[in-house]
């Protein structure tokens, strides 16, 4: 490779990690205020199962929805000094695999099957203010060889379908998804594919498509998608 296919190569992996870190800017939001009730002294008796006890977390705010239906509690890690966060919902599929957006930040977090995500190293004071949730708008299971089955969808998705193609360019089998038939104006600003409920992939659909290099032997797949 010569110098000018180097730069030119290099440029277009800049311009592809800028895209990924670029703020989604969700349209399908969930704005959260601050809780003034006291919080709890015990954050391993609400939403916490199995979990280590409250000698190691202390709950530092609480955060929920105008509707009150969503609630976001933050909690200080005392061993290592980072914030953890658990978000709950009475519907499964608003708390798994959910964006938290720190807006102050430009950063977005995305919760595991049990609502909870690591913040890391952040100024609770400046970087909890505002604060978004954007739960998935549609949720597609496959099976490999087999075709997208919709599992869940908000109203403005019910029509939505998913076209997949499994193919190969290495060792490791890559799976397309392209988003169809999506509403006038519906924009997808992230796809999650979860990997038999373990393993997440974050895509940043470019000219509606994501790619996904699975791992072998994969038997369970979800996709998940953000307005």
């Amino acid at each position: 490779m010569d110098g000018n296919q180097k730069k030119g190569t290099d440029q277009k992996l800049k311009d592809l990690c800028s895209e990924i870190a670029r703020p989604a800017e969700f349209r399908n939001r969930v704005k959260l205020f601050h809780h003034l009730s006291q919080v709890s002294p015990f954050p391993h008796l609400v939403g916490f199962s199995g979990l280590p006890s409250y000698e190691i977390y202390s709950e530092k705010k609480a955060l929920v929805s105008s509707d009150h239906n969503f609630l976001l509690r933050i909690l200080h890690d005392q061993l290592s000094g980072r914030l953890e966060a658990h978000l709950l919902h009475p519907l499964e599929h608003k708390y798994r695999y959910a964006f938290v957006v720190l807006e102050s930040l430009n950063r977005e977090f995305l919760t595991d099957l049990h609502g909870w995500v690591t913040l890391g190293l952040i100024d609770e004071d400046r970087s909890l203010s505002p604060v978004f949730v954007c739960p998935p708008s549609a949720i597609f299971e496959l099976k490999p060889g087999g075709e997208p089955v919709q599992v869940y969808a908000e109203e403005s998705l019910r029509d939505c379908r998913l076209r997949t193609e499994f193919f190969s360019v290495g060792p490791q089998p890559t799976l397309k998804v392209q988003p169809v038939n999506l509403p006038e104006g519906v924009e997808i600003k992230r796809l999650v594919l979860v990997i038999d409920a373990e393993e997440t992939l974050i895509a940043v659909p470019q000219k509606g498509l994501a790619f996904y290099e699975l791992p072998e032997g994969a038997r369970s797949l979800r996709i998940y998608l953000y307005e």
